[in-house]
């Protein structure tokens, strides 16, 4: 008997529909239209033959299944050990559904790599990803920095580590894909010794937070969510147990477990907040505000940086000829602009000089993996090299230092 045709729409299209999984315990079909019944027909088939299953196979095959299970373990893990977080669950889920739905939702023509059983995924669809993610960005329109790729490949690697545990899978490809190696480094400049000394004395509205950032390592999220409550002025500490997000304008838990830390501040740091909180900070709960007394935005931290540049610029830059600051003519950026993160990576230098061992400094600033605080260290140790080659330069040079006949001898 032949097989009965669809129905046709009132578009006069064909409907065919291919079952995929369930989602939240409903069942998800994909479907497709043709002209004619041969046509939708052999849409739904290629996607079928694509997606390597027939429409009785289980749907807890798939990349999006499997990375649905791994990011609720995750929340469960991490709610279970700070059960007092009820923010916990939403955030893990809010900190990985960006990078998730990158993989998940990538793919060939009709078939999306979400939806395709995780035994037939290849390494070369996987890499194409990645590779896809190295020239833009999605988000910033931009290349994404090496750290960025870096993230979105333990994301991978880790949801196939999990199917592989449960049995999912036999072979991990992700193991073999590589970040290419144009990628971009996130810049690391750390503020000189001038201009640590620019912070600490010039009065601007911007130095509560920069001195946060300097002498304590906090990220712009953590300063932004930062109570007078948290900082302990008896035992001089701060205490970081949660962050600020931006883009849904609300309180969340820091980037990662490491992130919940309690720091020991400098006294530098200590007396300038104490001296602050009896002027400026009386009455406040948070400890950093915008210019309208709310909750610091990304607008406003914009702002701010750019006001303090141009009065840092103003106050200690070197000009040709005098200027004005609140002439017509914009004035002349002649200072070597930083931005917020550069002050965090300050502190990483000053525990680095400061000879503050590898693992110490990793829960200080609240890395998850030392290997990140390993790479600033071993970044700034070239940089010291170098210094010390051309100190080492300098200094024969100075000294007339000659060399001849197979000895070295003072002119």
């Amino acid at each position: 008997m032949a097989k009965k045709g669809n129905s046709r729409r009132e578009d006069g299209l064909i409907a065919v529909s291919v079952y995929i999984g369930k989602v939240d315990g409903k069942k998800k079909y994909k479907t497709f239209y043709g002209k004619t019944q041969k046509e939708a027909q052999a849409k739904a088939d290629e996607f079928r033959n694509a997606l390597g299953k027939s429409e009785n196979t289980p749907d807890d095959t798939t990349l999006r299944f499997w990375s649905d299970k791994w990011c609720k373990a995750r929340a469960k893990e991490t709610t279970e050990e700070r059960a007092d977080d009820s923010l916990a669950k939403a955030t893990m889920f809010v900190s990985f559904s960006p990078i998730i739905d990158r993989w998940v939702e990538e793919g060939e023509k009709i078939t999306t790599l979400g939806d395709m059983p995780m035994p037939s995924i290849k390494l070369y669809q996987l890499q194409a990803v990645l590779d896809k993610l190295a020239e833009c960005n999605p988000f910033t329109g931009k290349p994404s920095a090496k750290k960025t790729l870096q993230d979105y490949r333990k994301v991978i690697q880790s949801i196939f580590e999990y199917a592989r545990y449960n049995h999912a899978i036999d072979f991990d490809p992700t193991q073999a894909l590589k970040i290419s190696k144009t990628a971009i480094e996130t810049e690391r400049r750390a503020l000189t010794l001038e201009e640590r000394q620019h912070i600490c004395e010039f009065e601007h509205r911007a130095k509560l937070p920069a001195m946060l950032m300097m002498f304590a390592g906090l990220r712009r999220g953590e300063v932004t969510a930062l109570l007078w409550s948290d900082i302990d002025f008896e035992n001089n500490t701060i205490t970081i147990n949660k962050s600020y997000n931006f883009k849904k304008n609300c309180i969340k838990p820091p980037k990662s477990e490491a992130g919940y830390r309690t720091v020991p501040i400098p006294d530098v740091l200590s007396d300038y907040l104490k001296e602050y909180r009896k002027t400026q900070g009386k009455g406040n709960i948070l400890v950093v505000l915008s210019s309208q007394g709310k909750q610091m935005t990304e607008t406003a931290w914009k702002r701010m940086l750019e006001s303090y540049l141009v009065q840092l610029n103003y106050q200690y830059g070197t000009f040709s000829h005098k200027q004005n600051l609140y002439a017509p003519k914009k004035l002349p950026m002649v200072i070597e602009p930083f931005t917020w993160h550069c002050l965090r990576h300050t502190y990483a230098t000053i525990l680095y000089d400061a000879g503050v061992d590898v693992l110490t400094a990793k829960d200080l600033l609240g890395h998850e993996d030392v290997k990140t605080t390993l790479g600033i260290y071993t970044h700034l140790s070239e940089e010291k090299k170098q210094n010390d080659i051309s100190k080492l330069n300098l200094y024969l040079g100075n000294n007339n230092t000659k060399v001849g006949n197979g000895s070295v001898e003072n002119a």
